[in-house]
């Protein structure tokens, strides 16, 4: 057993499946210039899959890092702007099939979108 972390996700994505058939016996198409069946039929399905994907804990890790020193940024430019304390920072983010960290800017609230809200609150 590794003693790296394995973390996943899960996404959806669209699949196309294509498959040809044979035109049905006996059928004309409009562009059978006689002596065959006409041409072969494809028919095209899209669906959604859902997949469990591996993440690199190490990029993601670094990833969230980031953030952090980000919203460590945020804090103390509010103090040296105006002199008052920001006492939280709440945010939404998600994590796509590759890994990287977004954060949500649709007015703050997610809706069944497996986001994670962080609530970064000053130590009093």
């Amino acid at each position: 057993m590794s003693d790296r972390p394995e973390l996943y996700v899960i996404t959806t994505d669209l699949e196309t499946i294509v498959t040809e058939r044979d035109t049905p016996r006996g059928s004309r198409s409009g562009e059978d210039i006689g002596g065959g069946f006409g041409p072969t039929a494809a028919e095209q399905i899209t669906k959604l899959v859902r997949k469990r994907v591996p993440l690199d804990a190490a990029a993601l890790k670094t990833q969230m890092n980031g953030l952090i020193n980000v919203v460590g940024d945020i804090f103390a430019q509010a103090d040296a702007q105006t002199g008052m304390q920001l006492s939280e920072v709440e945010l939404s983010v998600e994590i796509n099939g590759e890994g990287k960290v977004s954060i949500v800017g649709n007015g703050g609230k997610i809706a069944n979108t497996g986001g994670i809200t962080l609530k970064f609150t000053r130590p009093s």
